[in-house]
């Protein structure tokens, strides 16, 4: 039976690490399925759940640090979803190293925590344990990123989240994916090609469903649009409906279907359980035939623009205004920002559609009493906006008189002045249903009323 080999200078774990020292640097890794290509950070789907890990039979991850000599100063592992990473933000603690340049790698660990080998590993002798334990070697290892880091200062924690580990080949992942009962070089589709794909008796094909919610547009989320949960039909020689909740994360479905031509579609499913939205899938990926004992991979890419809803989306948002008096500044939510004088009087709030032209009949929500227009004249007493932070509903649709995008600028002034203080007039955020935007506001001029 074969066992991973401790490093000579220990493996630690999370918690010893944590408590004896402050980490040099910080780290947060992505992963992404097989391909030959090369895969930036940008390009692979955040880490948000245990389950990418198992699709790739992934276990563990290694973190090797070496310094300017390539020698191995630190390794140390985690699970390859560590707890703490249900908070997006968070990062795994690296060593504490003084200054200088140093090699991180991060490898991947599979079954027995093994690193993944393009070829078949030679096991050898460990001669740590006086030949009493055997270790797998690679001549070549896969499913493992590594990035240069430059150290400045002992335990600065410099966050490095750029990691991306591109699983290995179905052949080699330790993955039964095509569910047939033989797994890798055991499966007679493989052929004894390490870097082959698993495919059953039957035809069959991998579908990797990509949602993305108003073309990625950051403020829209699932329940703000109505979205409960996504449905893949497929529809064909074996017909298959496979849901899942609602997610921006790739989902990927491995299924045995019967040769013929196929058709897929995507649904957004509502809180009652009705269809709300149907997107335009890519006619490329979207019809498909499957030769006997063919294989089909297909990247589906789901855009739920406001186009493909069903019935128009009646909604407003919400937003909170801070301030940013100089670059590095924590950004502040009161009228008086920064450490001088400067005291904002008003603002002026204005909804943009699409083309960045005002949306006339946006209002604000004032209570008890008649909405405030967002026309891009009337202007809102500062000490106010604390309280006035709802735009009231507007139509997002694509037939006219509606909106398939929707924007929000925001200019602060001084009293007695026309110039803005504070502003986004170049960059208006863009706004989704039912989205809540914290908007940090940078200085524009400090001239004048502005003045410090």
């Amino acid at each position: 039976m074969l066992r991973a080999r401790l490093a000579p200078l220990a493996l630690a774990s999370v918690a010893a690490a944590g408590c004896a020292e402050d980490p040099s640097f910080q780290v947060r890794w992505r992963l992404h399925p097989y391909t030959d290509e090369e895969v930036a950070s940008k390009d692979a789907e955040p880490l948000v759940s245990v389950d990418q890990c198992t699709e790739l039979g992934i276990g563990r991850v290694r973190l090797t640090t070496r310094d300017g000599a390539d020698t191995i100063v630190d390794e140390r592992e985690f699970p390859c979803f560590p707890r703490a990473f249900a908070d997006p933000d968070a990062l795994m603690p690296g060593p504490q190293v003084g200054p200088g340049n140093y090699s991180v790698t991060l490898t991947a660990l599979g079954r027995r925590d093994v690193p993944f080998c393009a070829d078949e590993p030679v096991v050898e002798a460990d001669t740590d344990t006086g030949g009493e334990a055997f270790v797998p070697k690679c001549s070549e290892v896969i499913a493992a990123d590594a990035q240069e880091v430059v150290v400045r200062e002992t335990g600065e924690g410099k966050p490095v989240p750029g990691f991306v580990i591109v699983g290995a080949p179905e052949c080699s992942d330790g993955v039964d994916n095509d569910r047939d009962g033989f797994t890798d070089l055991a499966d007679p589709s493989c052929d004894g090609d390490r870097r082959g794909v698993e495919v059953g008796d039957s035809a069959g094909a991998q579908l990797v469903v990509r949602p993305q919610l108003m073309s990625g547009n950051p403020r829209a989320y699932c329940a703000g649009l109505g979205i409960a949960e996504i449905e893949l039909a497929i529809a064909g020689p074996t017909a298959l409906k496979r849901r899942f909740s609602c997610t921006t994360t790739a989902q990927t479905f491995t299924e045995s279907l019967d040769p013929g031509d196929y058709q897929l579609t995507v649904t957004g499913i509502g809180y009652d359980g009705e269809p709300v939205a149907v997107p335009t899938l890519d006619p490329a990926v979207a019809s498909f035939n499957l030769v006997p004992e063919g294989f089909r991979s297909l990247d589906i890419v789901a855009d739920f623009t406001i186009a493909s809803f069903l019935a128009p989306i009646e909604a407003g948002f919400s937003f909170t205004l801070a301030y940013i008096a100089a670059p590095g500044e924590l950004a502040l939510t009161t009228c008086t920002p920064g450490q001088g004088n400067l005291v904002l009087d008003r603002a002026r709030i204005t909804v943009l559609d699409a083309d960045l032209q005002v949306v006339p009949t946006a209002t604000l929500r004032d209570g008890a009493n008649p909405p405030i227009p967002l026309d891009g004249v009337t202007t809102i007493a500062c000490e106010a906006l604390g309280q006035l932070r709802d735009v009231q509903p507007l139509v997002w649709d694509d037939a006219p008189m509606g909106h398939e995008e929707l924007y929000l600028r925001v200019e602060a002034f001084a009293a007695g002045s026309d110039t803005p203080c504070f502003g986004n007039p170049d960059d208006p955020a863009p706004a989704a249903p039912n989205a809540s935007l914290a908007l940090k506001l940078p200085r524009l001029s400090d001239q004048g009323a502005c003045a410090p």
